[in-house]
């Protein structure tokens, strides 16, 4: 494994960037964590320790070139994140409820009381479950309540319900957003509505710790601020207060969501770098400029200090009412570290410090690296911090060199670059995660981000203090003026000429791809960090060129899509399935969804013709192929034989003769969501349950027996 001592070009590039290994530190431990979700099983229990410690064993040979010992180094790291991600697993298994239960009497503690647009959604800790065994009792479940005449739900209140409950759904289509997942790390093993009204559970005590008891305090409090808001605002302006203060994003109205989302504001709504930085930098000059104003204090002590470590505590404070999310945890993590470095007189900002902060969220919480929250906010600071480092030794000196109007408008395309910058480095991911861009997100942000920075958030911030005297409405209503401004921007944003930009769903590597090009491009100083374009470019053009499916059959028989061209899709009913729907539009560019024609009428030209007892399906790219979909029994006499693939909604019990197969009610039940795409040369078919494959979150029905 030893080299010639005269080095090479590329061990010598590696050598002069030395001190920059460092931040491949939390790459190493992303990659093998991401690794671990695209397993189709679960792996040995010990095998990240045993990656970690041959890794470690091998970067302590002697070596003459960097790069081997920098190899060995990545495959230690690679070990410790797969390890972290295992560990995380074996402390969330629970049970978990294999299928549908109720109505039920639920008791237990409420720890989560989330206000929405109708009712409210609570998390119960340590339920019990009428007639379910402890054994198969999962350690949280979460209710929607929308029935009246109950109790008002707080936070530690022990309570009954009666409640319809299933297991938290799958993904609605296979490389979806997995909610079944992301539960299983919240330790909810069920989830349901509620069919009758909230109570108390007499003669209940719940056993707490110190620690949770906190936490419950912490969760009341926040209720009642929200509470609060929502009284002396209207909506949707209530909402989004709430949304940007206590982190309630669900008392939003959807339609106001919506419009935000698609004006590209919605990183506004995510309590993140944007609005927890506001509020330190609030917080740092008001208690600076205090202290400063006492002169004896002024002149003995460090003020700054003082001021920073005030800053951090207010901060802390904020995180704790704002909900504690992933992108307020990053962005804490990173204000306190660059307290701490203004404390102690050392650099305040630089990708040493994000590293260090994604690698603490990554130790807290590893399965978050696969979510959007976390790619998009780490993406978007790679890229501003790489660019502040570029010109941190000129910004200062265009500023000085300026008059007033000058710096004004030096402060707008600051403002404008920051914004081109964090929509170069997430709108891949964006189109990746979400199938849309926002085309007028730079102009909208122009004007919604500094309304946001100084006026919306120091009047919110202001409310805070007034609540505990019941004045918060002095505040909160000049906050509210300028919410209606970011609204009104949006509001033209989302509905102006092109204003969204659709892509299908895209593989699921797109996203690794991207963000290994923008790490690369980011982290090295030599020239080879414009190779980093390359995979960018890549990802971009696959994320552009990825063909939506041409037929997606829900796991519950009751929602059939077929593509009819780029622009319309039909569905089976446009009656039910709302939230499905919707998903698959997404999944499909967002065309045009119109339901199935009756009475022997198509769609397309010939591509979908129906009756009564079906239809016969033609795909636009493989018109020669024939897909019978079946709504009972009866059509599969005439078309088994005849359709080249045949999709029935009931279990098929006979034998059917197609070439390419048949997908009756009995796979779905088994493998759950099927997408399929046809060419001349066949049919690709993808399902929920191959695509999570067995995992601790994704029992499978066969497990039921």
């Amino acid at each position: 494994m030893t080299m010639p001592d005269s080095a090479t070009p590329l061990a010598a590039t590696l050598t002069s960037e030395r001190e920059r290994w460092v931040l491949w530190v939390p790459v190493a431990l992303l990659a093998r964590i991401s690794s671990y979700f695209t397993l189709p099983f679960e792996p040995w229990p010990f095998a990240g320790l045993a990656i970690t410690l041959v890794g470690l064993l091998l970067t302590l040979l002697p070596y003459r070139t960097p790069g081997v010992r920098l190899f060995f180094l990545t495959v230690m790291f690679c070990g410790v994140g797969f390890a972290l991600v295992q560990w995380e697993t074996a402390r969330s298994d629970g049970p978990i409820l294999r299928s549908e239960v109720g109505p039920r009497m639920v008791s237990g503690t409420i720890s989560i009381v989330e206000p929405r647009d109708k009712g409210v959604r609570l998390t119960l800790d340590d339920p019990v479950i009428d007639w379910l065994e402890p054994e198969e009792t999962p350690r949280r479940i979460r209710i929607t309540v929308r029935t009246h005449g109950g109790i008002e739900p707080v936070p530690g209140q022990s309570v009954r319900i009666l409640a319809m409950l299933d297991a938290p759904p799958p993904p609605t289509f296979p490389g979806g957003f997995d909610f079944a997942r992301e539960a299983f790390f919240d330790s909810i093993g069920g989830v349901g509505f509620a069919v009758g009204p909230l109570q108390h559970a007499e003669g209940v005590e719940p056993k707490v710790s110190w620690i949770r008891s906190a936490l419950l305090v912490v969760e009341r409090t926040r209720l009642a601020a929200t509470d609060q808001i929502l009284e002396a605002l209207p909506e949707p302006t209530g909402g989004v207060a709430a949304a940007l203060l206590t982190g309630h994003r669900s008392a939003v109205p959807a339609e106001q969501l919506e419009t935000i989302r698609k004006a590209g504001l919605a990183h506004l709504l995510a309590i993140s770098g944007l609005h927890l930085g506001l509020v330190t930098a609030i917080f740092f000059f008001v208690i600076r400029a205090f202290l400063a104003t006492l002169e004896p204090v002024a002149l003995r002590f460090p003020i700054k200090t003082w001021a920073a470590l005030g800053a951090m505590l207010g901060a802390f404070c904020y995180l704790l009412i704002s909900g504690a999310t992933v992108p307020t945890q990053r962005a804490f993590l990173m204000t306190a570290i660059v307290l701490i470095a203004v404390a102690i007189g050392r650099q305040a900002i630089s990708l040493r410090l994000v590293a260090l902060a994604a690698v603490a969220v990554m130790v807290i919480s590893p399965h978050v690296v696969t979510g959007a929250s976390f790619q998009l906010s780490f993406a978007a600071v790679i890229g501003l911090v790489a660019v502040y480092e570029a010109l941190k030794d000129r910004w200062p000196r265009w500023r000085v060199a300026q008059g007033p109007f000058s710096r004004l408008v030096l402060y707008v395309g600051g403002v404008a670059l920051t914004t081109i910058v964090a929509n170069f480095a997430t709108a891949p991911l964006v189109l990746a995660q979400f199938g849309r861009f926002a085309t007028y997100g730079l102009f909208a942000n122009l004007i919604a981000v500094p309304v946001t920075a100084f006026w919306i958030m120091p009047w919110g911030l202001l409310s805070f203090f007034l609540m505990p005297f019941g004045l918060e409405g002095f505040a909160l209503v000049p906050m509210g003026w300028g919410i209606d401004v970011v609204l009104i921007v949006a509001e033209h944003a989302a509905n102006a000429p092109f204003s969204q930009v659709h892509v299908s769903a895209s593989p699921a590597w797109v996203p690794a791809v991207f963000g290994l090009g923008l790490v690369w491009l980011c982290i090295w100083r030599s020239h080879w960090r414009v190779l980093g374009f390359a995979p960018m470019f890549l990802a971009l053009v696959v994320t552009f060129l990825a063909r939506p499916p041409d037929v997606l059959v829900h796991g519950d028989a009751d929602l059939i899509a077929t593509r009819i061209s780029n622009e319309e899709v039909a569905f089976s009913t446009l009656r039910r399935g709302k939230f499905v729907r919707e998903s698959w539009l997404g999944a499909m560019a967002e065309p045009d969804a119109v339901t199935w024609p009756a009475g022997g009428l198509a769609l397309g030209g010939n591509t979908l013709r129906c009756d009564s007892l079906g239809c016969i399906y033609r795909p636009p790219d493989a018109s020669d192929t024939l897909v019978g979909i079946e709504r009972g029994v009866a059509a599969l006499a005439d078309d088994c034989g005849v359709a080249d693939l045949i999709i029935s909604l009931v279990p098929i019990r006979r034998e059917c003769l197609a070439p390419m197969g048949t997908i009756d009610r009995f796979d779905l039940w088994r493998y759950g969501t099927y997408a399929l795409w046809f060419n001349a040369d066949g049919v690709r078919v993808e399902t929920v349950r191959e695509e999570r494959g067995e995992r601790p979150w994704s029992p499978g029905p066969e497990d039921d027996e």
